[in-house]
């Protein structure tokens, strides 16, 4: 399933998600979760963020890995700053089939892209970037 966030620059309050981030997990604790879970409200539908494995992926092809510390970095410094860009991207939510195909993850969120990416090509850039 692809969603698209319908609005890519969403001022946000994250001071306090950015001191809850589990750096070593590729879960997303309660906290990262409820929080996305905001941010995505209008579009995730019945889609919870709450111990899921979300893949961030960025540039301008969306060809890059990233990670969650850097997205809500980004969040963080928009919330404190609103002329701080922040793109809250666009979610990716797989399905069993894509979840087994891209090692496991749930979703995607793919930000500061200039393309709608096929979910094809972003199972295969997840595969890729191990």
């Amino acid at each position: 399933m692809f969603i698209f966030s319908c609005s890519p620059i969403h001022k946000c309050n994250s001071n306090d998600i950015v001191e809850q981030i589990n750096n070593d997990s590729l879960l997303l604790n309660e906290t990262e979760g409820a929080y996305l879970n905001r941010i995505f409200e209008t579009t995730r539908k019945d889609f919870d963020f709450v111990n899921k494995k979300i893949g961030f992926l960025t540039g301008s092809s969306g060809t890059r890995k990233s990670n969650k510390e850097h997205y809500f970095d980004i969040q963080e410094k928009h919330s404190t700053n609103e002329n701080f860009p922040c793109d809250n991207g666009t979610l990716y939510i797989f399905n069993t089939a894509q979840k087994e195909a891209s090692d496991g993850y749930d979703g995607v969120i793919v930000y500061w892209t200039k393309f709608v990416i096929p979910i094809e090509k972003i199972i295969n850039r997840l595969k890729e970037k191990r």
